[in-house]
């Protein structure tokens, strides 16, 4: 896996639901997050270039990250990596605070 990385990544184990084209729907878990993208794991198998919406639902938090639109950039076998699109100011200052809290816990 040598993606190139655009931000650093924490490490996250927090549940995510994911809607795309065509009614594709999967749930599944991230791996790690960026403020420009994450990596995730699910049992839905999800193809390059797939525009999906996402829900993040993140520890220790009583809301989820809704994110309206999100590309697959890459996919080896059941795990894959998405690239941030269209961020809003809230969700882009949220994922910044939400990096910002993790990253010294790893």
């Amino acid at each position: 896996m040598n993606e190139a990385r655009k931000a650093p990544r924490i490490r996250l184990g927090c549940r995510l639901f994911f809607s795309g084209e065509n009614y594709h729907e999967g749930e599944g878990a991230i791996i790690d997050l960026s403020k420009s993208g994450c990596a995730a794991e699910s049992e839905t198998a999800v193809d390059i270039g797939m525009i999906l919406e996402l829900t993040i639902f993140l520890p220790d938090y009583d809301w989820q990250l809704h994110l309206d639109r999100s590309i697959v950039r890459w996919v080896h076998g059941q795990t894959f990596g998405l690239e941030f699109q269209d961020l809003r100011p809230v969700q882009r200052e949220r994922i910044r605070c939400l990096v910002e809290k993790f990253k010294g816990s790893f």
